[in-house]
């Protein structure tokens, strides 16, 4: 089984927590082999991966991340938002990154916690398809923004079994760089977007058990409804079923979570787990981090939990299904007139 990650050295904590979590659930694999794309790893951050995968009998690569606004890839990736990072297009070229004889990988979040075997999922026949992935839930305006068919499904970039040769001999990597290009390197959701218009047609859709993202877990089948109105999403048997037996827990942030897992304050639902597998790590240094909130967002995140939820869908709901629309169409439009 051949499973990658991209991680930068601040961040190695929280990945190594995500190995950890797949190598205790998956103690029965013949063969696990890992490929971390490194970005700025020290020597004894990667000695620590190596004792850990040293410990379960698996394998650990190392591959340093490329430049992809260099020659090489050329994509000329624009940043609108100072933290924003370029590290997480690496999935989208596993095919050059890993080695030739590569043909099969899963490519894993840093954030995800994996909770039962991945068997199933690595043996998955993908029926001629490049990749397989768990569905998002964008609505229509998102879809028109973003190029997007109608009857195609938006999918969660965050878990991907993705069959390299078929992404080599379809030249996937070619139509990334197109695909930016014609957005003059600005890109709403980054790759995760490039990924699911590049790939329309192409991808498996898996159950939502893969991929329970902290909206799955803290809000509501109809509240999810209420608010994102998605174009295409699970059933709700689906998503509840999925919420009760979660095979991979992405530990995303979004409005209503106050700070991450690995925060000391926050009411991410999954923060005992992550606690739970970062304690089997053994390493030095707090578990959990300081709450670096501004006053500002310690503020927004109060007001967020204080009104009543019924209230609160009824405002986000504009926000991201209009709102939000507007400003990314501002913003793509000033990088076209510059």
């Amino acid at each position: 089984m051949n499973i990658a990650y991209h991680c930068t050295d601040n961040y190695a904590r929280i990945t190594a927590t995500s190995v950890l979590s797949l190598f205790e659930n998956n103690k029965d694999a013949v063969e696990i082999n890992i490929y971390m794309i490194e970005h700025g790893f020290t020597e004894e951050t990667k000695q620590k991966f190596r004792v850990l995968a040293d410990k379960y009998k698996r394998n650990m690569y190392f591959i340093p991340l490329p430049d992809f606004n260099g020659d090489h890839y050329n994509l000329g990736l624009v940043s609108i938002k100072k933290n924003w990072m370029f590290d997480s297009y690496s999935r989208l070229f596993l095919d050059r990154l890993l080695p030739e004889e590569t043909e099969r990988v899963i490519y894993l979040d840093g954030d995800i916690l994996v909770l039962g075997s991945m068997k199933k999922l690595w043996e998955l026949d993908l029926k001629g398809k490049c990749c397989a992935a768990c569905m998002d839930c964008i609505s229509a305006p998102y879809y028109e923004l973003f190029g997007l068919e109608k009857n195609n499904r938006y999918c969660n970039s965050g878990l991907i079994l993705m069959d390299l040769k078929e992404w080599r001999d379809q030249h996937i990597g070619d139509q990334v760089k197109e695909y930016v290009r014609s957005r003059n390197g600005y890109v709403f959701f980054m790759e995760q977007t490039v990924f699911n218009c590049v790939l329309q047609g192409n991808i498996k859709y898996l159950p939502a058990e893969y991929n329970v993202s902290s909206l799955i877990q803290m809000f509501s089948y109809e509240e999810i409804s209420r608010m994102r109105r998605p174009r295409h999403f699970y059933h709700k048997a689906e998503l509840e079923d999925a919420r009760a037996n979660p095979m991979i827990i992405h530990m995303t942030g979004f409005f209503f979570v106050v700070n991450r897992a690995w925060n000391e304050k926050t009411n991410h639902p999954a923060q005992k787990l992550y606690i739970k597998y970062t304690k089997l790590l053994g390493w030095d240094g707090n578990i959990l981090e300081k709450d670096r909130r501004t006053m500002q967002k310690k503020i927004a995140d109060w007001f967020v939990h204080y009104i009543p939820r019924s209230i609160l869908i009824s405002i986000i709901s504009p926000v991201y299904n209009n709102f939000r629309i507007k400003n990314i169409v501002y913003k793509s439009g000033k990088l076209n007139s510059a």
